[in-house]
């Protein structure tokens, strides 16, 4: 064996890639760094192998290897192809995939160890490369099948790219152009130059391969982000032992060369090895440090994080305190009020029945309207408790078992003269089957649906339509009413059950007069009954959709609790 510079430098550089396999197979457990570094470490082979090829002095020895290095550079293409499909979400690939790419390398082996269909013999040459070889009729197979598998991996690893955004983004760019310009070398003086008849260049493709795959490699480890600088240092250190070892073969005329060389890479690798100790020396000194005042800065931040909980659970109590008497200030006031509002409405209705005297159309029209003012005075108020009482969990509600069929048809009745008006078409579903029965409070429960559809036809057009339909799931009964009416822009929706008196502005052009409670008591009822109520609105002018939800017995899930009685 002629052991000349250009092997000891293809081995420098296969001791390289296979540190850098070590750093990904000990740092990451991520298949595709696995995958790179296993057709990474192939490549090391053959970056191996090329070395004992040019330095072989025996026919037999270097016939075998020139075969063994295009088995090993069809494998590795097939290596990256597989990387390129896991890489970077590790992906496993399909058994086909792997069944048919056994077939196609199994079947190389064959063609180059067992036949002269591809290289059909070797001879001496002088020159950096000591051999060149013969083709047989077939040479140009392997040829095309490495350039279409790298070109459709390359293809993978572009589309990963284009879909990609950030930091992920940036490490797959990083990647493809060091593997399509890293191809480029090995590609020419490998196996384009050796077709034409060129093989004194043989022995540059293995060291350029180094190039590329410290690219991919720190593309790995920074996406990664491996914590690997105590391997790094052991892969120096292994790194200087190897090329001392391999400086023991060379004869004494290249090992001159050799030996200085060696030592000024063995310089390089000392310097990095004494800077990574530097660094995890100070590390720990940083972290000694950090640790001493550690104590001192939790026991700080504790004391800062109790004294922030203790002023904000005393806000929130103070809160809770406020809005209770809130609420209790309208219960009272509520309470209050009705006494004189009756009496009001009470001589009101006297006056009207002519009790005192007969009165004139002109008074009797005047005195009708003050009673439906007075109405809807007294509605104002009861939706006022309404809110306040089932808040804070004082109102009872009086449950018995009725179906929604009767409720709704008995405010459609009421209703029946705003909906004419409008000539409005009313749908809903006819057969009783389709409205079970339900322990709900009857009174409140009709308050709801009077207010959800009067919303419905108030804010409706003229020539409309309000659909209602049923649904029971999983022992929910769920009504979804639609309408035709002004819609609801995406920027009002949240605010509707969220703020008191919130009305858009639409709905205060269409119905100035209104007061923006309606929903918060639908919603407060409905929540007593431990149902709930939500809307959707593809926008304005494209109507909405109100859906009320109500347990078949909502008493199962309050099993014992006495507030609530039949």
């Amino acid at each position: 064996m002629d052991i000349s510079i250009y092997a000891i430098v293809i081995w420098v550089t296969a001791i390289f890639i296979v540190s850098l396999d070590i750093v990904i197979i000990i740092g990451s457990r991520n298949l595709s760094s696995r995958v790179f570094a296993f057709f990474s470490f192939l490549t090391a082979i053959w970056v191996i192998s090329e070395g004992f090829f040019i330095s072989s002095l025996d026919y037999e020895i270097a016939n075998l290897l020139i075969r063994f290095q295009y088995v090993l550079g069809i494998s590795i293409a097939n290596g990256f192809l597989f990387f390129s499909y896991i890489y970077p979400y590790d992906r496993k690939p399909s058994k086909i995939h792997i069944i048919t790419s056994s077939i196609f390398i199994l079947s190389f082996v064959y063609v180059y160890f067992f036949t002269n269909l591809i290289i059909s013999s070797v001879y001496m040459i002088g020159g950096a490369s000591n051999w060149a070889w013969n083709f047989g009729p077939l040479h140009l197979f392997f040829d095309i099948s490495f350039y279409l598998i790298w070109i459709v991996a390359l293809y993978k690893l572009y589309k990963n790219y284009k879909a990609e955004i950030g930091k992920l983004k940036l490490n797959l760019k990083n990647m493809f152009l060091a593997l399509s310009l890293g191809i480029i070398p090995p590609t020419i003086v490998d196996i384009l130059l050796p077709s034409l008849g060129e093989f004194s260049f043989n022995w540059f493709g293995p060291i350029t391969s180094f190039i590329w795959i410290s690219i991919v490699a720190y593309s790995i480890i920074k996406y990664r982000q491996m914590n690997v600088t105590t391997v790094v240092a052991e892969v120096l250190a292994i790194g200087m032992t190897i090329i001392f070892f391999i400086n023991i073969f060379t004869n004494f005329y290249i090992g001159i060369w050799i030996r200085i060389i060696t030592f000024i890479i063995f310089i390089i690798l000392a310097f990095y090895l004494i800077r990574i100790s530097l660094r995890e020396a100070k590390q720990r000194e940083e972290l000694t440090l950090l640790t001493s005042t550690l104590s001192e800065k939790v026991a700080e931040q504790t004391h800062e994080i109790r004294k922030s909980y203790e002023l904000e659970k005393k806000a929130r109590r103070d809160f809770e305190k406020l809005n209770e008497t809130k609420d209790q200030f309208i219960m009272i006031t509520q309470h209050n009020l009705r006494i004189p509002m009756s009496g009001i409405k009470y001589e009101l209705e006297s006056i009207l029945s002519g009790i005192y005297e007969p009165v004139s159309e002109r008074i009797e029209q005047s005195l009708v309207n003050m009673k439906n003012y007075m109405n809807h005075l007294v509605k104002v108020v009861d939706d006022f408790l309404n809110i306040s009482t089932l808040r804070v969990g004082s109102q009872i509600l009086e449950v018995s078992e009725e179906s929604l069929k009767l409720l709704i048809e008995d405010v459609l009745r009421e209703l029946k003269v705003d909906i004419e008006a409008l000539h409005l078409s009313i749908e809903y579903p006819a057969h009783a089957d389709s409205w079970p029965i339900l322990k709900i409070d009857s009174n409140k429960m009709r308050e709801v649906l009077l207010i959800i559809i009067e919303n419905a036809i108030r804010y409706n057009v003229d020539h409309g339509k309000i659909k209602i339909e049923n649904q029971i799931e999983n022992d929910i009964f769920k009504m979804k009413i639609n309408n035709t009416g002004i819609g609801i822009v995406r920027e009002d929706k949240e605010n509707l059950f969220e703020r008191l008196f919130f009305r858009s502005k639409k709905a205060q052009k269409v119905h100035p007069s209104g007061m923006g409670i309606g929903l918060s008591v639908s919603k407060a009822i409905l929540k007593a009954h431990h149902g709930d109520i939500t809307i959707h609105s593809e926008g304005e002018n494209m109507g909405a959709e109100v859906i009320v939800t109500l347990p078949l017995d909502f008493l199962k899930k309050i099993n014992g609790d006495n507030l609530y009685n039949n």
